[in-house]
């Protein structure tokens, strides 16, 4: 019964939209030659379920009320991300993973839950104090240590995430103007300096390319160009997930299981497909966004605004490299790329919110009766 009662008690609307989204992707690899892909995803999936459900049955005010808790798996993630620098192994140019056998890890998505943890409580300990921009400030080394390892991996993605999420942050816990207006004169700094002497030349070359993306339409601008065209070829109603002509199936369009899945997506579904997806990307923020409005607590609140802005900041990289709006970095559209790392922190993440919103006073009893007027 307790097991029946607590299953009942889950965010339909959230598991909803994470099936939808699983569903796609999956049909992505199933269309793609040889079943290892959909296979191994599968199952990914189904062990992100297990641990969501193993997140959201913990106690989330263990972790709020243990600090030590955040700053572990921050500097394991940090540790391993200068192991990967050590032994990791270069794809790409970019040495992002550690590989044990048939095993990848990707230590970033374990700096990304991490960061998240430490920057939750140190917003919900020092919530007075952050008029000064002195406390902002030193809020920041949760994510400037990661920054720097994953600048020397290179990996400008992650950069650009662990950024933004300490940054939107910041603006949505309404930090003083002056204070804000110091960090983004410090960020243009910073991206001045990095520009100049940290960015390895593939890097500006596709930055260049998506500013000039005609000067070298068959180098540093084909991915972006190649994503463009699958997304312009799908229509209103997509070209069929199986069809064997797609531009993503014949290879013109590289990694369409991971960094283009979007493009691939739209190809076979169209127009409808796309709306279809970012209509359960945008249930999901909503959801995640109603618990930071009604949280109790200033850890809970601040945990879920940095998901909230961690997530969007996912989806829109990735849909916006996949339409050519920012350059290709390489990330992974959450649920629906292809990997176990992001997938099954992502479920953890949210595991974790679940539990946040199944411990909060009357929170699931006012679900239940939204959903019977419903």
């Amino acid at each position: 019964m307790r097991l029946v009662s607590f299953l009942t008690a889950l965010d339909r609307w959230l598991l909803a939209a994470i099936v939808l989204l699983g569903i796609l992707g999956l049909l992505n690899l199933a269309a793609l030659p040889g079943p290892a892909l959909f296979l191994k995803q599968s199952i990914f999936i189904a062990a992100g379920f297990i641990l969501f459900a193993g997140f959201a049955l913990f106690d989330y005010r263990i972790l709020r009320s243990t600090p030590l808790v955040g700053m572990a798996v921050w500097g394991s993630g940090v540790g391993l991300l200068a192991l990967v620098a050590l032994i990791g192994e270069a794809v790409r140019g970019a040495q992002n993973w550690i590989y044990l056998g048939p095993i990848s890890i990707g230590p970033i998505e374990i700096v990304k839950l991490g960061s998240l943890l430490m920057l939750a409580h140190y917003f919900a300990r020092e919530h007075r104090g952050l008029v000064f921009p002195g406390r902002v400030a030193l809020s920041a080394l949760a994510v400037i240590v990661p920054i720097t390892f994953a600048f020397l991996q290179p990996d400008l993605g992650a950069v650009a995430l662990l950024a933004m999420l300490w940054f939107g942050s910041v603006l949505i816990l309404r930090i003083p103007l002056r204070t804000v207006v110091a960090i983004v004169l410090l960020v243009i700094f910073a991206a001045t300096f990095a520009w100049g002497t940290l960015l390895h030349d593939y890097q500006r070359a596709r930055v260049l390319a998506f500013l000039h993306p005609q000067d070298d339409p068959l180098g540093a601008a084909y991915q972006s160009r190649q994503a463009i065209v699958a997304v312009g070829a799908g229509g209103l109603t997509g070209r069929g997930i199986f069809a064997e002509d797609l531009i993503s199936r014949l290879s013109f369009l590289p990694e369409s299981s991971t960094d283009f899945a979007f493009s691939a997506i739209v190809e076979r579904t169209g127009f409808f497909g796309a709306l279809l997806m970012l209509s359960a990307f945008a249930v999901i923020l909503w959801r995640i966004g109603r618990v930071a409005i009604r949280a109790t607590n200033n850890f809970s609140c601040a945990y879920a605004i940095g998901l909230l802005v961690l997530l969007a900041s996912e989806i829109s990289l990735h849909v916006g490299m996949n339409l050519g709006m920012i350059p290709v970095s390489g990330l992974p559209l959450p649920f629906v790329s292809y990997g176990g790392s992001h997938l099954l922190t992502t479920f953890a993440a949210l595991g974790i919110l679940e539990s946040i919103r199944l411990h909060q006073p009357g929170f699931v009893r006012s679900d239940r009766d939204a959903s019977a007027e419903l």
